[in-house]
């Protein structure tokens, strides 16, 4: 990710650094959490994840979860993003499709 990407997605870092220290401390939003633990539980069954991260590394493709060692049409990359504070910034969204979007204003 380069810095110019970095610095436009700091409100969802803080957001989601933030959700997960309230989570720690018992204050968190419990309608949040149901669905930051969906979340969780997908990025868990991912070939990306890679201990608490999503691997930069790697291609996945979205519908086989055949994962590759570069880029390749239909793949997409690893955000590289540290999962548990990812999966609870509401207005993040995961790179391959698996979850986003709940949060959305209609």
């Amino acid at each position: 990710m380069n810095i110019k990407n970095l610095f436009s997605k700091r409100n969802e870092i803080i957001e989601g650094h933030f959700n997960e220290l309230r989570s720690k401390l018992g204050a968190a939003n419990q309608n949040e959490e149901a669905i930051f633990s969906l979340r969780e539980e997908i990025c868990n069954a991912c070939p990306l994840k890679n201990g608490n991260n999503c691997n930069a590394m790697k291609w996945l493709n979205p519908d086989t979860l055949e994962v590759v060692d570069g880029p390749k049409d239909g793949f997409v990359r690893g955000c590289g993003c540290r999962l548990s504070a990812k999966q609870r910034s509401r207005f993040s969204l995961c790179p391959a499709g698996f979850w986003g979007g709940e949060f959305d204003q209609k």
